[in-house]
């Protein structure tokens, strides 16, 4: 596996769950540290865990809820941002933030935070979550947002995923001004 910037290269134990409720079984008494690693669009070598276990989150893709009326969205982590607005835009909607690439999935745009060029308008991506949903390696699941256990809520987004694998996040867009 390498990273973006393809600054190193190392073989990694890849774990490849097939939904979110597998993941609990597959993180449950690890004995080594886990990475999570969604579309490796991370700068640096972030996402990797060099002769270590990797999660991949591709096929952790699925929306789960959309309410076009409020421009609230729910999905997994593997979802693209790519694919919120070509989903969004349909309904008058599109993401708040997004960085010079739509290529990167929703769980490492929270894990590294990540602003585009509107940042001094609409901040950073954290800025329009509403809520998470984390699993510990302990098989806990933390639900957190802003308001509630906000402790876990801020120490996630920007976290680079060491609180625990985002299995869950829900999203306000920002209304397309005019008609679509």
């Amino acid at each position: 596996m390498t990273s973006w910037g393809q600054i190193i290269n190392a073989p990694h134990d890849l774990k490849i769950p097939k939904d979110t409720d597998s993941i609990a079984d597959m993180v449950t008494n690890l004995k080594e540290p886990l990475c999570v690693y969604g579309k490796g669009k991370s700068y640096g070598d972030v996402a990797l865990n060099p002769n270590g276990i990797l999660f991949l989150t591709d096929h952790l893709d699925n929306f789960l809820y959309f309410d076009t009326q409020n421009g609230i969205i729910r999905c997994e982590p593997g979802v693209l941002l790519r694919d919120i607005q070509q989903v969004a835009i349909k309904y008058g909607w599109l993401l708040a933030v997004t960085p010079g690439t739509q290529l990167i999935s929703v769980g490492g745009a929270i894990a590294n935070d990540v602003h585009g060029k509107n940042h001094h308008l609409h901040g950073t991506f954290g800025h329009h979550l509403r809520s998470l949903e984390l699993l510990r390696t302990d098989g806990e699941r933390i639900k957190c947002s802003p308001n509630d256990r906000s402790d876990w809520f801020k120490a996630t987004v920007g976290g680079l995923g060491l609180t625990g694998i985002i299995i869950e996040a829900e999203i306000q867009l920002l209304k397309v001004p005019g008609t679509i």
